[in-house]
């Protein structure tokens, strides 16, 4: 499955973040990806 990711795009994972959040933005691409809550 691929799917095309964007600087800034925001995502819904299945695990979420300590806050309670189940949304990250997107604002690292390459090798691996950086992602905020």
């Amino acid at each position: 499955m691929y799917v095309e990711l964007h600087l800034g795009d925001i995502v819904q994972m299945r695990k979420k973040h300590p806050c309670g959040s189940f949304e990250w933005e997107i604002v690292r691409l390459g090798t691996d990806i950086g992602m905020v809550c």
